[in-house]
């Protein structure tokens, strides 16, 4: 049997990473629609989106073997395409904070490989992270303190990997609407839980339009700007729509649309940055801003550089309001640009 990154046969690795294989190493079929039941099962981005998930398992996978993170950047950049790049990333952050939450006491090997070896990634990177904390033992009861071992502006992309564990993993707890964030959370942390349900919805509902506006309107009306970013996110980011779906979402965010476009553009500067381009994200932003992906993630850059020019107070105050502040911004700017459209027609 071969190893996960197809180097010498698994009975041939090194006695840690057959131990850390047997008790960690996910199965593919984790990727499967079926497997979760997912209402979306039937509808034609499946084979996309489980590709999605794979690609996430495999990055895990190939994070178990490889202790070298330059020779494990090499593996991963080498094995997949652009397109699909990132969520392999995704799946490396999961196993890097499982190691973190393990050994609280030392230095974070999150913080290090998103700081160090994969700056370009380190969002989505952060992303995977919060699958292990909503893994963990009192996982969630330890966000916040293991947040301030890491970037301040990166930082915030676990709870929101917590709330699309959630949501995926655990989709028909948010059929009805009724369950809440969790209370504990600080408010920035609550609202990016919010926007991982709603990313998960991408997923649970095929990427089809309508049965996820439908999901996201029973929630309460507060809830729900946050989860339609999540849905713009993975429309930019993820894909697997059907053509014309931009279109539809648009229409159906109703007064959400600022939080809409506000993800697309979080999910072109992810894209951007990553340097891992996909057709699917150029189209989306041509479709809904008339701009190329590089001009949408500059908005995003524009708003960060702004929000720290403006910013005068201690270090906690600037992690627990950074992500608050830049939504802020983006639904003023997209505010603005709706309200001109509206105007003009």
């Amino acid at each position: 049997m071969k190893s996960v990154s197809g180097g010498m046969p698994a009975h041939w690795l090194p006695l840690g990473v057959r131990v850390r294989n047997l008790a960690f190493r996910l199965s593919p079929s984790e990727a499967s629609f079926a497997r979760h039941d997912f209402p979306g099962q039937a509808l034609p981005g499946r084979p996309h989106l489980e590709r999605v998930i794979e690609t996430f398992i495999t990055g895990f996978n190939a994070a178990l073997e490889s202790p070298d993170h330059t020779e494990l950047t090499r593996l991963l950049d080498t094995s997949h395409s652009q397109p699909f790049l990132g969520f392999a990333y995704e799946g490396v952050g999961l196993w890097l904070a499982i190691g973190d939450l393990f050994l609280p006491w030392t230095d974070s090997r999150l913080a290090s490989f998103t700081k160090h070896v994969a700056p370009r990634h380190d969002f989505i990177t952060m992303v995977g992270a919060g699958f292990a904390v909503a893994r963990m033992p009192f996982g969630l009861a330890r966000l916040e303190s293991y947040q301030e071992k890491l970037d301040p502006f990166t930082a915030w992309c676990v709870a929101d990997g917590v709330g699309f564990h959630d949501g995926f993993f655990h989709w028909r707890k948010y059929q009805s609407g009724r369950t809440p964030a969790p209370h504990r959370l600080h408010p920035q942390n609550r609202d990016l839980f919010d926007a991982g349900v709603g990313r998960s919805f991408w997923w649970v509902y095929g990427a089809e339009a309508k049965p996820i506006a439908a999901a996201i309107q029973r929630f309460d009306a507060a809830r729900q700007p946050e989860m339609w970013t999540g849905i713009g996110t993975a429309l930019a980011y993820a894909g697997g729509h059907q053509a014309g779906s931009e279109q539809q979402l648009l229409g159906l965010s109703g007064a959400h649309r600022v939080d809409l476009l506000s993800g697309i553009a979080l999910g072109a500067n992810m894209r951007h940055k990553g340097g891992n381009p996909a057709p699917w994200t150029d189209d989306v932003c041509a479709a809904t801003m008339q701009r190329p992906v590089a001009d949408v993630s500059g908005w995003v850059d524009e708003d960060v550089a702004g929000y720290l020019d403006s910013w005068d107070g201690i270090a906690t105050s600037m992690r627990e309001g950074c992500y608050l502040a830049l939504r802020a911004r983006l639904a003023a700017r997209f505010g603005d640009s709706v309200a001109t459209a509206r105007r003009s027609s």
